[in-house]
């Protein structure tokens, strides 16, 4: 049976790391990975992975993007500079996103 994975982040959104080594770090989600619950954040730090040399090419540093899990992220409100949980409310006749603290629909 395929289950649906539901996310309160999207691609695009802005958001702070609530845990973890990266953590208060702000960032872009360019990825999200439905089936691991993961996404992949610009602007966090990447890690450091070095590979090894081989008779075709030389040792070289290369910085890749981990993912970090959803459970571990909260969106971030630009106007007040804060982290935030989301709500839904119908505006319009359409479902918007909006922030509990400040009450700022996205």
């Amino acid at each position: 049976m395929n289950k649906k994975h539901k996310f309160h982040v999207k691609i695009g959104d802005k958001i702070k790391v609530i845990s973890g080594s990266q953590k208060g770090l702000v960032g872009t989600i360019s990825s999200i990975a439905a089936k691991k619950s993961v996404a992949i954040i610009e602007g966090v730090l990447p890690r450091i992975k070095y590979q090894k040399q081989n008779p075709n090419s030389e040792a070289q540093k290369v910085e890749i993007q981990l993912p970090i899990h959803t459970s571990n992220l909260m969106l971030w409100d630009e106007q007040n500079n804060q982290a935030s949980r989301i709500g839904y409310k119908l505006v319009e006749n359409t479902k918007k996103r909006y922030f509990k603290k400040s009450g700022c629909v996205l």
